[in-house]
């Protein structure tokens, strides 16, 4: 079995930073010119969302969406394609996901993961076409994506921690592919009573990992059941009074959580 190192390129974003990790294992084996290239894609990519969707920046189109000026609809297909996924994801989750805060349109929470993927699918899995890397991820807060190499036996741990205690490890994924998102965080428009503290999601893209961690939250323990079977959700929600529960492909049973 191969040792593996972790090369860590961080790129800021406009709200949180963008963390990618090459696993290689020889680091010798590189063209760090197409790394440096791609890096350097990857920001000027990350330049041109900010102008699109940083409410730092008073003349983004999200900024001038929130002000009443709905142009962006029609000039920008980002700023669409954004704004159409949040409307799918609302109705989706009957509205426990919302892209609504303050009583204003802000889709950060998807927006992060819309970025992932695109970032992702763009510039870093071809990366696993070049010598010397076998694993390429991609991380913004609590949301990442993760690939190997085809044919090689790579896997990316993922740790989950509990919420109440960050020295407490609840659970840990071993990945070759996909995302995983984990939300403690109400952002919904509905929200259920409930004891929920955590809602962790697996799927195959950062953006609907974010969309059900995100929705689960609002939910609820009793309520985002009927969503993990409906749409055969993977992930893991911590309960402050019933505990743990882990879901596989709509299926789930439940743990006690030592605390």
């Amino acid at each position: 079995m191969n040792e593996y190192k972790y090369i860590s390129i961080v790129i800021n974003k406009f709200d949180l930073p963008l963390e990618i990790k090459l696993a290689t294992p020889d680091s010798d084996l590189i063209d760090q010119k197409k790394i440096d290239e791609a890096i350097k894609q990857i920001s000027e990519k990350v330049t041109e969302y900010e102008q699109i969707f940083s409410l730092e920046n008073n003349n983004s189109l999200l900024a001038r969406f929130q002000n009443g000026d709905e142009s962006g609809l029609m000039t920008s297909p980002e700023f669409r394609e954004v704004y159409e996924q949040t409307i799918t994801a609302e109705q989706m989750t009957h509205h426990y996901f919302s892209s609504y805060f303050n009583s204003q349109y802000d889709p950060i929470g998807l927006l992060n993961g819309w970025i992932i993927d695109k970032i992702f699918n763009k510039y870093l899995l071809s990366m696993l076409s070049n010598n010397g890397i076998d694993g390429v991820s991609l991380r913004s807060g609590e949301d990442v994506r993760l690939a190997s190499r085809p044919n090689i036996d790579f896997r990316w741990r993922v740790a989950v921690k509990d919420p109440q205690n960050l020295d407490i490890l609840l659970a840990t994924y071993f990945l070759q592919n996909g995302a995983i998102s984990t939300s403690n965080k109400r952002r919904g428009l509905r929200n259920e009573k409930s004891n929920i503290e955590q809602v962790t999601i697996v799927s195959s893209n950062a953006l609907d990992a974010n969309i059900w961690s995100s929705a689960g939250i609002s939910a609820g323990t009793n309520k985002f059941p009927e969503f993990v079977s409906k749409y055969h959700l993977t992930g893991m929600i911590v309960d402050s009074s019933s505990g743990m529960m882990n879901f596989r492909d709509g299926y789930s049973d439940k743990i006690a959580v030592q605390r």
